[in-house]
């Protein structure tokens, strides 16, 4: 009998250091591992917070903390990522054993139960929107890029109907539906193009799609600095 008790205890004390250490830590490794994997953070560090700690066995999650020097979201690099949530429930058990055939973005709502507010922040950088735009169309040639508070501008050569043209585009970013589009207010050229109606050319321009981030977050907000964009992000399930 006395065997039995201790083996009773033994096995307590082994649920108990479960849920305490080992499977608080799991949690935070493959949630890291997702917030990384989404973000291709680098030197990364997520840090979730509960107390008693054990609670985060159960997917609830007093505070996240998580920071990155770099990152890339969609096709944009950013440096100095910051998130930062309080109040998380999350479904452990979709988080450790996934559901087969769902998508990303379909895993990532499943598996966000309930959150107060998640921010997400980053930083953009003129020389990167510079090579967002030369990646994106090799046409472009000595491209310029200029951010300040009043708003972000480009510069570039390009080859139209055999002739090289310089173009100069203004505007601002603004965020629709939760994704970042680039609004364009000025066109500039010294070909045909100054000689109509600029109005015709002017489009908003798809930078960021929410698709791309993890737990459910959507693009908030982005302000411009001299020479960088800080870009938000938040997520709220009730």
């Amino acid at each position: 009998m006395k065997k039995f008790g201790a083996l009773i205890v033994i096995l307590l004390l082994l649920i108990a250091a479960i849920l305490q250490f080992i499977l608080p830590r799991t949690v935070e490794n493959i949630l890291a591992t997702q917030i990384i994997n989404s973000t291709a953070a680098t030197e990364s560090e997520v840090l979730l917070s509960s107390n008693p700690s054990f609670r985060i066995s159960l997917g609830e999650i007093d505070r996240i903390h998580a920071t990155a020097t770099s990152g890339r979201i969609g096709e944009i690099n950013f440096k100095n990522l910051t998130l930062d949530g309080d109040k998380i429930r999350l479904d452990v058990m979709e988080l450790l054993f996934p559901s087969k055939d769902l998508t990303s973005q379909l895993r990532a709502q499943k598996i966000l139960k309930h959150a107060d507010k998640i921010e997400l922040r980053g930083i953009v950088t003129e020389e990167e929107l510079k090579n967002f735009i030369s990646q994106k169309d090799d046409h472009f040639q000595d491209t310029q890029v200029s951010i300040t508070p009043e708003g972000a501008s480009a510069s570039a050569k390009a080859k139209f109907f055999g002739r090289t043209i310089e173009l100069d585009i203004g505007g601002n970013f603004i965020v629709v539906n939760g994704d970042i589009y680039f609004h364009m207010t000025r066109l500039n050229s010294n070909s045909i193009l100054s000689r109509v109606n600029a109005d015709t050319f002017l489009t908003d321009i798809k930078v960021l799609d929410s698709a791309n981030l993890p737990l459910n977050l959507k693009f908030d907000s982005v302000e411009l600095r001299d020479g960088e964009a800080v870009v938000t992000a938040v997520s709220t399930v009730q």
